[in-house]
């Protein structure tokens, strides 16, 4: 369930949509995309409120546990899944740091590192929401151009491919964070 816009806002309107969304998560229910969903006591919030450079902006994070609304079957099911893909996210941030320290100076890693980056990517993108997957899609292709160079020995355009893969990653981390 997501709902997402983007659009300009009088000072008043803007207000009006905030003091919304506040009463509801007084009340505890929160409507998004049609539904309502039930908000527990606690949230985690990150709130950023800067000026820089002639410009005000604001960033609201707000992050509420729904697990409590699904059926106990589906809530174990639920967070074993986060488990595992924190798990997974936390193998393959190791292996690439790993790849990225034996490929520097412009080296070819050894076989072993790469295919503990090669699993660990494979597993990953086993795990990712269908909305991340044109982003997944982009990263596999560079990963799989990665393995391909390696395999050839061409050193330059493996550290290119290194190149892409972080960009990926940081379009993807910044889209979806």
């Amino acid at each position: 369930m997501e709902a997402r816009w983007e659009r300009e806002y009088s000072r008043e309107e803007l207000a009006d949509y905030l003091a919304s969304l506040a009463a509801q998560i007084r009340r505890g229910e929160l409507q998004v995309a049609g539904l309502t969903q039930k908000l527990p006591p606690q949230a985690a919030a990150a709130i950023l409120l800067k000026e820089k450079k002639g410009r005000l902006v604001a960033k609201l994070h707000l992050s509420f546990s729904t697990l409590a609304s699904y059926p106990p079957s589906q809530r174990e099911t639920l967070a074993s899944q986060k488990e595992s893909f924190k798990a997974s996210k936390k193998r393959l941030a190791v292996s690439w740091a790993a790849l990225k320290k034996a490929a520097a100076g412009g080296k070819l890693p050894e076989n072993g590192v790469l295919a503990d980056f090669l699993r660990d990517s494979d597993a990953f993108a086993q795990q990712v929401d269908p909305e991340w997957q044109p982003e997944m899609d982009l990263y596999l292709s560079h990963v799989h151009n990665l393995e391909e160079a390696h395999r050839l020995g061409q050193a330059e355009m493996f550290h290119h491919e290194l190149a892409d893969i972080q960009a990926s990653l940081s379009r993807c981390h910044k889209e979806f964070k």
